[in-house]
């Protein structure tokens, strides 16, 4: 009897032995990675580093370096810059540029001209920036707006040619494709994993824990400040919002933002206040929602399905639907 206690004993000491020696398992399985955290201004907005995993905890600054890099090569007020050298004289040599323009024609194509990355002169008449902006003289948007012709662009090798009276503007564009600059610096210098934003543009890329658990995106409200619309959950990706709560001004009880309509000179009409784009590429995710701002729901359907990307829309009546694949999942608090 006594020999059965004993074995019986150790029976539940190897159980017990066992168990805890899987929860040690269980919880390094699970452990989040150290955490190292940067928030700036670049690119005229805000900018946030949450990294998991970071070598050496220097990478976040590294990382605002890339993003002032590019903002110092396509910003079109930073003098010295390819854009700013474009639209001084017509002509410039970038290693960049050409990228840009290529990539983005599909879709300059796909919205019939309403998404034209030549918008630069009718974004400075419209002056979204400025405190006493107002609605120009119908004259002068026609003016401006016989300039914004994406077809009068010319690409040979790395030289990048510009019509007459033309501004390239990529604001539509640019804190994207920082996404991008910045996952790539990222992934190489050995992070494990992350979330970045540039402005409205967001990347979630690697993990932050042994379980590889997915990263939870918040989407901001359009109408009501330090609230949210909800949360996307998604493994990796990259993710643009556009809205008209971003530049804009009030003029006779109507708002008009900064997403202009290059057809008709006019800020976009399309019933909608905010889009929400998700898919694989930042660059592409920030051109897509603002292309989706303009298009309007239903004709954006067919623009999102050929990149595989989906979308949050939200009208102005504030109806909230979504399109693709999204585990989105709506703020009720």
């Amino acid at each position: 009897m006594k020999r059965k206690r004993v074995l019986a004993f150790c029976a539940a000491a190897l159980l017990l032995a066992a168990a805890v020696a899987a929860g040690v398992l269980w919880q390094k399985r699970t452990r989040v990675y150290p955490l190292t955290e940067k928030t700036s201004i670049a690119m005229d907005t805000i900018v946030g580093f949450k990294l998991y995993g970071a070598p050496t905890g220097a990478e976040a600054e590294a990382a605002l370096g890339v993003v002032t890099s590019l903002e110092n090569t396509i910003s079109r007020y930073k003098e010295g810059s390819d854009v700013f050298v474009l639209n001084e004289t017509g002509r410039v040599e970038s290693a960049l540029l050409p990228s840009i323009l290529a990539q983005c024609e599909p879709l300059e194509e796909q919205s019939g001209g309403m998404f034209d990355l030549t918008v630069g002169a009718l974004s400075t008449l419209w002056g979204f920036s400025e405190e006493n902006a107002a609605v120009p003289a119908q004259s002068d948007i026609d003016r401006v707006k016989d300039s914004v012709d994406y077809t009068a662009l010319q690409i040979s090798g790395n030289t990048v040619m510009i019509g007459k009276n033309q501004q390239l503007d990529l604001g539509s564009v640019g804190k994207g494709l920082a996404c991008d600059m910045v996952k790539q610096y990222l992934t190489s210098a050995g992070v494990k994993g992350g979330v970045v934003s540039v402005g409205g543009s967001i990347c979630a890329f690697g993990k932050k824990n042994d379980a590889g658990d997915a990263w939870t995106v918040a989407i901001k409200h359009p109408r009501e400040e330090n609230h949210f619309l909800g949360y996307i959950r998604l493994k990796e990706g990259f993710l643009s919002t556009s809205g008209d709560y971003e530049q804009y001004f009030e003029q006779n009880g109507e708002r008009y933002c900064h997403l202009l309509d290059a057809t008709t000179g006019y800020p976009a009409a399309s019933g909608l206040c905010s889009v929400t784009v998700v898919c694989d590429n930042g660059m592409l995710s920030d051109a897509l929602s603002t292309v989706c701002f303009l298009l309007g729901e239903e004709n954006s359907k067919p623009v999102l399905e050929s990149y595989s990307a989906a979308a949050v829309f939200v009208t102005t009546d504030g109806e909230i639907s979504t399109f693709g694949d999204l585990d989105f999942t709506k703020d009720e608090s």
